[in-house]
């Protein structure tokens, strides 16, 4: 999956993880809140509320809830727990951009 980067390292190098891949312990944690309701940091200081659909060695594709307001319905057939409306705005971030991910809030 990874390149080895750790060709030509000496144990103790291996041991402390230096040199390390920095964007592959942010693949696993993305890769662990899958399909999950989770808040997708930047590393901009932009943050996300939503679900993590799919995760590649690049790209992290990311799905964001949202209501449509609809002009047609009056306000007192709309309830606060109607999911019709729920609609998915898809986008996705760089790994690189990724700066943290935290799940189950």
């Amino acid at each position: 999956m990874y390149p080895n980067q750790f060709e030509g390292q000496n144990p103790i190098q291996q041991a402390l993880g230096i040199n390390r891949n920095p964007y592959k312990k942010m693949y696993k944690t993305c890769m662990k809140n899958r399909n999950q309701h989770v808040q997708l940091m930047l590393i901009d200081g932009m943050t996300y509320s939503g679900f993590i659909e799919y995760v590649d060695q690049q790209n992290v594709y990311f799905a964001i809830p949202y209501v449509e307001n609809n002009q047609n319905e009056s306000r007192s057939t709309q309830s606060q727990y109607n999911v019709a409306g729920y609609q998915l705005y898809r986008c996705m971030f760089p790994l690189q951009a990724v700066a943290g991910v935290s799940g189950a809030f």
